[in-house]
């Protein structure tokens, strides 16, 4: 089973039934597919990729950047540069996830 690591629980969302998390684009990640949720690799539960949307770093609204992080859209945006400093924003996108957890978590 594929698994998602996260290194922090930002906005307390691995406690919740669905959540979403940005993600640089990878040929793994495919709705349907069923991913062993991980913090600091230790199992949190498993979950099901529902939906992806791919965004430019520009599109982070307040919406999209409280409830993923809890932080404002500005912060958020520092963030996910700070997580990938290689990147070129200007080019990449970045996959937008929703999961909703295993009925049996």
């Amino acid at each position: 089973m594929e698994h998602i690591n996260f290194s922090q629980n930002w906005n307390n969302k691995l406690d919740c039934e669905a959540f979403t998390t940005l993600r640089m684009p990878n040929e793994r990640y495919k709705t349907g597919q069923v991913f062993e949720i991980t913090l600091n690799e230790e199992s949190k539960s498993c979950a099901t990729l529902v939906a992806i949307t791919y965004i430019n770093i520009e599109d982070i609204t307040e919406y999209i950047a409280r409830l993923d992080t809890g932080c404002s859209a500005e912060d958020c945006k520092k963030i996910i540069r700070d997580i990938y400093p290689n990147a070129d924003f200007t080019q990449q996108r970045l996959a937008y996830l929703l999961f909703v957890k295993s009925k049996d978590n």
